[in-house]
């Protein structure tokens, strides 16, 4: 189960999402020292109520039409109100999550199929304010009184020219509620939602690319502490199937030294055309001067797709310099100095002769003028 705390933003509409493989539930909303107002669940159900599914998924032919249920339950003290819509799903870049677009975006894919009770589910290409104002409106409007629940019917309705291979969305429950604080108005909103996958028939290409591969290393200022390496790259679904990967990144240094091997977090469930972004850091690598990282991205089955052909694993690598700076600055102090005394030392032995060449000057002048001066 999953729970949700309630964005605040001050003359704003604050929007949470959390979408769930069994049952999304959110948090009650309340405030510092108030009892708790709002919680409620969304998840897959048939027209008697939950039937356990984790996830809607199917697997159709183009122009088919699908019908479904969701249930939203009110296991609050008081009757609450919901915008049920669906919105098409995408991947979050810097976490990798499935997610689901903003709630004044309008679907233009799976999420623009998919009518909740016969409700407005698609938006005409308008101008951009247009289409937040259209977005705002998708779907259907349902009260459902306090510890009860209601069972809704959808429909999903293929194109008959739909792309083969995935396609993403969910069925999101959205709670919009306001109230003054000191002279500004305080918005909150939740949405929590349940995924839908379909697979539309036809030929399957699955591909996985890596892009952007950067490193860079955290030296320490203590010479005898080993520092860090951060690693980071793009994991980008090339293909039309959804896919999982596992990734493994070696740091080694000049002549193959191996400083490090670390593994990632799986990145699950990645959309067609949607890119993830994974940072990793390696500890514990010393300044080698140059540092080389080895990115390794092995593809695997995403959820309930066991079956799939997989794309082929990739790899990708990246170099960081990793430059010892205290060493480096003890050795260009310590050369400065043997310059400094080296320049010194021959200013003084120029100087020295110079006075030698002086005083032996002195003593032929001497020399030659007691010759000169004296009768014979």
């Amino acid at each position: 189960m999953s729970h949700l705390r309630p964005l605040r933003l001050i003359a704003a509409l604050g929007l949470a999402l959390i979408v769930s493989a069994t049952v999304a539930t959110a948090a009650p909303v309340s405030r510092e020292g108030e009892a708790p107002v709002a919680e409620w669940s969304i998840q897959p159900s048939t027209s008697a109520g939950p039937d356990g599914r984790p996830r809607y998924e199917y697997a159709v032919a183009p122009g088919t039409t699908i019908s479904d249920w969701v249930s939203i339950s009110n296991y609050s003290d008081q009757e609450l109100t919901f915008r049920v819509h669906a919105a098409d799903a995408m991947t979050e870049y810097d976490t990798g999550n499935f997610t689901l677009i903003d709630a004044d975006q309008a679907s233009t894919d799976l999420g623009a199929w998919t009518s909740v009770d016969s409700g407005k589910a698609l938006c005409a290409d308008t101008d951009d304010q247009a289409e937040r104002d259209c977005a705002l409106t998708l779907g259907v409007m349902v009260t459902i009184p306090a510890g009860q629940r209601a069972d809704l019917p959808f429909t999903i309705t293929i194109p008959a020219d739909a792309t083969p291979g995935d396609h993403g969305a969910g069925v999101v429950a959205s709670l919009e509620s306001s109230s003054a604080e000191d002279t500004s108005q305080v918005n909150l909103a939740q949405r929590v939602g349940s995924r839908i996958y379909v697979r539309v028939d036809g030929e399957l290409k699955p591909g996985v690319a890596v892009k952007g591969d950067v490193a860079s290393y955290d030296g320490r200022i203590n010479p005898t502490v080993a520092g860090a390496t951060e690693v980071g790259f793009d994991v980008e679904n090339t293909g039309n199937t959804r896919v999982s990967v596992e990734s493994a990144v070696t740091v080694s240094g000049p002549f193959g030294l191996k400083l490090g091997t670390l593994t990632p977090d799986p990145v699950s469930n990645l959309l067609p055309g949607e890119t993830a972004h994974v940072v990793v850091d390696v500890p514990d690598t010393w300044p080698t001067v140059l540092q080389f990282a080895s990115i390794e991205v092995t593809p695997v089955a995403a959820d309930g797709l066991e079956g799939d052909p997989l794309p082929e694993a990739t790899s990708a690598s990246a170099i960081a310099w990793a430059v010892p700076w205290p060493i480096v600055l003890v050795l260009v102090a310590g050369g400065g100095f043997l310059v400094w005394r080296r320049i010194r030392r021959r200013r003084d032995d120029e100087l020295m002769a110079a006075e030698l060449s002086a005083y032996a000057d002195q003593v032929r002048a001497a020399t030659l003028a007691g010759q000169t001066g004296e009768p014979r």
